[in-house]
């Protein structure tokens, strides 16, 4: 697998934090190894220094204001100066995890502030920014991460990004439709519609490549806006069971059916059956689902 170019907020790498500090968390430090990445800090990067006085969001009525309350001093102006500044600098990137509850990172996670108390929650203005400028990427935080679900689709997500980014760096007709094929059951868990679409896109020989790729790319993409449902899950694992199911016995037919059924209704983890399909793979030879980034879509080790 390639490894994902991801941007991380600044604190998770050094002491940056608005109070000295450096925040620890256990995935970031596991993902690391995995990745790419480039930070940034823009509190510090707008020049202020560490520690520095806390800074809030405040809705004014007519817009949302970032205020130092001790000083008084309103911040908006020169943060969203660095915001649309550093933004366009961002290339190649696959998504971001960015700092929980901060006014410049958090993803809908900061406090949001009214008549001096807090009337609800929003996004940072470095956060806010990245998810308009980069609609199709996967932006977190943290904290959004300790979710089982979110994590592991965020994950899904950026390995699948850096694979096309890497495709794309070099691409022929007979890499792509390879990528595709590898491809084929995740696209078909995520948008059974995309599937269609970019299976359409590569078997249509009148289209230019140089164009082709371009359209391929960008409905890829759009492929991953939603995270899957259970109903999706076993919809895939049930045609994956369909190039097994002729040559094993009826009762570890009806065993895999029946893990199936268990996983739908919450009993166990996906995990126990994509392990059972890729034993009954390797034991029938069946190279074709092996190659299946649906079976692992991202490094196992990455699994908390």
């Amino acid at each position: 697998m390639t490894k994902p170019k991801i941007v991380l907020s600044r604190c998770f790498l050094k002491p940056v934090r608005y109070n000295g500090g450096m925040v620890f968390d256990e995935f970031v430090e596991k993902l690391k190894p995995y990745i790419e990445y480039i930070d940034f800090c823009p509190e510090s990067d707008i020049g202020l220094g560490v520690p520095r006085k806390r800074l809030i969001i405040v809705d004014n009525g007519s817009s949302k204001r970032l205020i130092q309350p001790e000083t008084g001093k309103d911040f908006t102006d020169k943060m969203l100066e660095y915001v649309d500044k550093t933004i366009s600098s961002i290339t190649n990137i696959d998504g971001f995890i960015l700092k929980a509850k901060s006014p410049s990172c958090g993803v809908g996670s900061t406090k949001l502030y009214r008549n001096g108390s807090v009337a609800g929650k929003t996004d940072g203005f470095f956060a806010e920014a990245i998810r308009k400028h980069f609609p199709y990427l996967p932006v977190e935080d943290e904290g959004r991460l300790r979710d089982e679900g979110i994590r592991t689709n965020f994950l899904t997500r950026i390995f699948a990004f850096s694979e096309i980014r890497n495709l794309f760096k070099n691409p022929e007709p007979k890499k792509l439709i390879q990528f595709h094929s590898q491809y084929k059951y995740l696209l078909m868990t995520y948008s059974q519609k995309s599937l269609k679409e970019l299976g359409q896109l590569v078997a249509d020989a009148s289209i230019p490549f140089e164009e082709k790729i371009n359209r391929y790319r960008i409905q890829f993409y759009k492929a991953f806006l939603k995270k899957p449902s259970k109903k999706r899950h076993v919809n895939t694992l049930m045609h994956l069971m369909g190039y097994v199911s002729k040559k094993i016995t009826s009762r570890e037919r009806n065993h895999l059916i029946n893990l199936i059924n268990k996983y739908n209704e919450g009993k166990i983890p996906l995990k126990v059956i994509l392990e059972l399909i890729k034993s009954l793979s390797y034991r029938f030879d069946n190279e074709y689902i092996l190659v299946q980034k649906y079976l692992e879509p991202y490094p196992e080790d990455l699994d908390v």
